[in-house]
């Protein structure tokens, strides 16, 4: 057996994991509308906001407010000191080279648009986000363009979409052609009425000192224009040929090159087939005088809205995300155009990958965490990772099971792991050597979102519950020697169900269950509870204290085995608006237990809401350890319960 980890190779990064804001993250998860611009002091191409695929769980997508920073291999997700500024998407980010700052403006937050200005300064050490309260600002918008230009030191901001409700009551887009200069402390508008192009797209060109500006008419015709500063006008240009598609394309400058580089953008006009957009994608430049289409072995696929920058320190061109072409599914694929091809970066061996439905479970034996598998946008996971003194290690362990919806339950008494698949197959994993139970005869059904637990008092690893393959919740409950599963026919059971939370209660010395979806009988109508049940060996009995936290399933669930207590964070939960209508939204609640009484603790700040992750008790730090999960997206960062307070690992 053998892990992988910078550790080892790179000592000095080990130091500044502990000393720097930055949590353990590997990627962001799927967006689209991210903003992204690189910052030549720091050496990175920074990312922020952007918004998710629409979530079945809620009905509504998301803005994740994360800030990335992308070092030329692999993105850091960094958590900076005080306010930080609202999720959105489709805004604008530039770097301030005159004062060494990001500056971002406006963009959509779910049915809102934004007018407001923030600035993301600071030194890798000590980053932060600030607000700039300005006398003026343009009015509120979405897809507008933007460019700094560090000669007459002004941000450029031109046109964008603003919403107007229409005679029925219903919010619709209407186009902007004005033009807006910020020179770091206010907003001065510079024209009320500019080019009549739409989606427009701005950069300054430096080699030949011009700020660029393109967009598209009504008939998704590309038009190119540049800026006169004598004349405070905008010129037009008309060069042989245009990128056919620039709607929701990315721009960036190339110093190194000086090109000017288009990439990506969906058209679709009845009226022009020439301008339709291919599914797969193109990259176009301009050296002042054309566009030239690069050619390229690789063929990459067509996006929109995506994240798009230069990065100067590695001379690469850098995408991430957008929506692929023709489909509403938002990517969470890093491409970097270097070396005249397109190339991934290589995995992340720091941190596991986004992902949530994964399982974990402490291995005081070792002192070490141990986590197994999952799932993501567009993967399936089978790889097994150790978190042991404040690091993720990356394990190759031969004969590693592939394993869909895992569960995971460490074996006190016997020192091992025992992993459960969907199928039931069972395996156990001894800190060096995976084995499979291939002869068991008798084996729980297929099933998926179930609970397993060790239970210390009957030295069995208990199984409850679940979803099977014809549709149906599960209700029978199971236990593992070791050797041999047995079917405990208990007479009472916590009813049909899966996603609760189950744990040993240290205290009760049983195991309890509480939560989850499901059915009260099997033909009964879908029900989410918020009950809890103790299971002595034979039979099932309801827990009733006076205050329990809401409804809610996937919540995560751990013990502290030093003071036997149980902390539950978050979870999809059930709440009431004031028009009395019931809907789910992601928790970001803590609670904890102590054997007989809940009682909500005051955590803040807290991780942000989520589902379907797993918490477990670290052995070695004497903390609790939250990882990844389900908020709409998927979620790679890793925290710490410690002294009452949660931080981003490391802090």
């Amino acid at each position: 057996m053998s892990f992988q980890t910078l550790k080892r190779t790179a000592p000095f990064f080990a130091l500044l994991l502990l000393t720097v804001p930055a949590a353990m993250a590997a990627a962001p998860s799927s967006r689209t509308g991210a903003r992204a611009a690189y910052d030549p002091l720091d050496e990175s191409v920074v990312m922020f906001g952007g918004v998710t695929s629409p979530d079945l769980a809620t009905g509504r997508a998301y803005e994740p407010n994360e800030t990335w920073e992308f070092d030329g291999t692999r993105w850091i997700r960094r958590f900076p000191a005080g306010e930080q500024p609202p999720g959105r998407s489709s805004h604008v980010m530039v770097y301030d080279s005159n004062r060494a700052r990001m500056i971002v403006f406006g963009g959509r937050t779910g049915n809102e648009l934004r007018n407001d200005t923030w600035v993301y300064r600071g030194d890798w050490f000590n980053r932060e986000w600030v607000q700039i309260d300005t006398p003026n600002a343009p009015a509120a918008r979405q897809f507008a363009a933007a460019a700094f230009d560090p000669l007459r030191d002004r941000m450029i901001l031109f046109g964008g979409q603003e919403f107007v409700e229409n005679e029925e009551g219903d919010l619709t887009s209407r186009e902007l052609y004005d033009m807006w200069e910020f020179d770091g402390t206010t907003w001065t508008r510079v024209l009320e009425s500019g080019p009549q192009i739409r989606k427009p797209l701005l950069t300054y060109d430096e080699s030949r000192d011009q700020v660029i500006l393109l967009g598209h008419d009504a008939e998704t015709a590309t038009q190119m224009y540049v800026w006169d500063r004598s004349a405070e006008e905008w010129s037009q240009v008309t060069p042989e040929d245009l990128p056919p598609c620039v709607n929701e394309s990315g721009i960036a400058y190339d110093s190194d090159k000086q090109l000017v580089y288009i990439m990506g953008g969906v058209c679709i006009p009845p009226s022009n087939p020439q301008n339709s957009s291919k599914t797969t994608d193109e990259l176009y430049a301009w050296d002042g005088t054309n566009w030239e289409l690069i050619e390229d072995e690789r063929t990459l696929f067509r996006t929109s809205n995506a994240a798009f920058a230069y990065d100067a320190r590695w001379k690469e061109l850098v995408l991430f995300g957008g929506t692929l072409a023709y489909t509403n599914s938002s990517q969470a694929t890093t491409f970097m155009y270097r070396d005249d091809n397109w190339i991934t970066p290589p995995r992340d061996i720091t941190s596991p990958g986004p992902r949530s439905l994964y399982a974990m479970a402490p291995d005081p034996v070792r002192g070490v965490v141990w986590l197994y598998g999952g799932q993501s946008d567009v993967t399936i996971y089978s790889d097994l990772w150790k978190f042991e003194d404040g690091f993720w290690h990356l394990m190759a362990v031969e004969n590693t099971p592939f394993c869909s919806s895992p569960l995971m339950a460490f074996d006190t008494d016997r020192a091992r792991l025992v992993l459960v698949c969907t199928d039931s197959a069972t395996h156990e994993f001894d800190g060096e050597t995976w084995t499979a139970f291939p002869d068991v005869r008798t084996k729980p059904d297929s099933r998926r979102f179930s609970h397993l637990v060790y239970d210390q008092a009957l030295r069995r690893t208990v199984l409850y519950g679940g979803f099977n393959d014809i549709g149906d919740y599960v209700d029978k409950t199971w236990t593992w020697n070791g050797t041999v599963w047995t079917e405990v026919k208990a007479n009472r059971r916590p009813h049909f169900r899966a996603l609760s939370s189950m744990w040993y209660d240290p205290v009760l010395r049983k195991t309890v269950l509480f939560g989850g979806i499901g059915r009260q009988d099997r033909e009964g109508r879908l029900h989410r509870f918020n009950d809890m049940w103790s299971f002595d060996g034979s039979t099932w009995t309801e827990i009733k204290p006076a205050a329990m936290p809401s409804t809610r399933y996937g919540a995560q669930i751990a013990v502290d085995p030093t003071t036997n207590r149980t902390i539950l964070f978050g979870g999809l939960r059930v709440e009431t608006t004031d028009a009395g209508v019931q809907r789910q939204v992601y928790a970001d609640d803590t609670w904890e237990w102590n054997g007989s009484t809940w009682r909500q603790l005051a955590t803040d700040p807290a991780p942000p809401a989520r589902e379907n992750a797993t918490m477990v008790w670290d052995p070695t730090a004497r903390h609790f350890l939250l990882f990844g999960g389900w908020a709409g997206h998927y979620l790679s960062d890793t925290w710490r319960l410690a002294d009452g307070r949660w931080h981003p690992y490391a802090e």
